[in-house]
């Protein structure tokens, strides 16, 4: 895949091209989210603007083997500080593990409710022309098991349009307890889908938001991931990163272009996960250098008994 096309890929721990899958892809084409989103970290260039309304599907490959471990993804035996990419992500892992386990039961439903924007490219055919992201609250229903179907709630910040989508039950449980606790088989899981073309450490890169993104890592497996992100190579720190109108710090990773950059957002004080975002840094016409292409802000996290009930 070409490091400036746009293709949205949705973040569900499912086999490619199945019809669900399919079905969903389909759904996003004509306005309608989809329950599990995975994002392509990426931007189109101008050449190839009209191709991206179509729905690219990636066939499966053969696994990629998680490339050797050089620095050792366990907390160092001297403190963990902010002062590069790696002692934030151990930071986050430290905070990560001090939390209390959400308890959930069968039947219950992960509730996950975020900020989120995603910019648009107008006029195809004549001049294409950035759009500024547009802000939706999203709020998301899905069965702690997988077994009961769930619902997706999205409202417009700015002009206040609500829209529900029913999502179909019998899907890969939100509330996920069968990834590895300890940090180098952690490290083994991220790099271990497919290639799509990325290469091996942006995969890897990827996958962590799209597993955090909607669905609900216990702590242990949580931290096992923040851990082994501190070993992925290529990753700077940017002090000064604002999410949805708070202020954080930013462990960043450059397209190979170099044209865009993929931020995961911290609390800079508690460390806590706030978010996503893709900046756009480079000369990528239409989009102004500097812009933040698009967002995600996770707010709340939380079980409820029934799809649609607040915590």
């Amino acid at each position: 895949m070409n490091d400036l096309e746009l293709v949205e890929r949705f973040r569900a721990d499912l086999p490619p091209a199945d019809p669900a899958a399919l079905s969903r892809a389909r759904a996003r084409m004509f306005h309608t989210p989809p329950p599990r989103r995975r994002w392509a970290w990426g931007l189109v260039p101008v050449g190839a603007l009209a191709a991206a309304v179509t729905v690219a599907v990636v066939t499966a490959r053969p696994e990629v083997s998680a490339p050797p471990i050089t620095a050792a993804p366990t907390a160092p035996s001297t403190p963990a500080t902010a002062t590069d990419a790696a002692g934030v992500f151990r930071l986050a892992a430290a905070e990560a593990r001090s939390r209390p386990a959400l308890v959930a039961k069968p039947g219950q439903f992960v509730y996950v409710e975020s900020i989120d924007a995603t910019d648009n490219v107008e006029n195809l055919e004549t001049k294409p022309t950035w759009v500024p992201p547009k802000e939706i609250n999203r709020k998301i229903w899905l069965a702690v098991d997988g077994v009961k179907p769930g619902l997706l709630r999205t409202t417009v910040v700015k002009t206040g349009e609500v829209n529900e989508l029913p999502l179909d039950g019998r899907t890969a449980p939100a509330y996920v307890t069968n990834l590895p606790t300890d940090p180098a088989k952690m490290r083994a899981w991220l790099y271990s889908d497919p290639d799509t073309g990325n290469g091996a450490d942006a995969t890897a890169w990827n996958k962590i938001a799209d597993t955090l993104r909607e669905q609900y890592l216990p702590p242990e497996a949580q931290a096992a991931m923040f851990e082994a992100a501190a070993t992925i190579p290529g990753t700077t720190l940017v002090k000064q990163a604002d999410l949805a109108g708070r202020k954080g710090i930013a462990v960043s990773r450059l397209s190979d272009s170099k044209d865009v950059r993929f931020d995961y957002i911290f609390e800079a004080t508690t460390y806590d996960f706030l978010g996503e975002r893709v900046v756009v840094v480079g000369d990528l016409k239409p989009y102004p250098k500097g812009v933040v292409s698009r967002w995600t802000a996770q707010l709340k996290v939380a079980i409820v008994d029934r799809a649609g009930q607040l915590p």
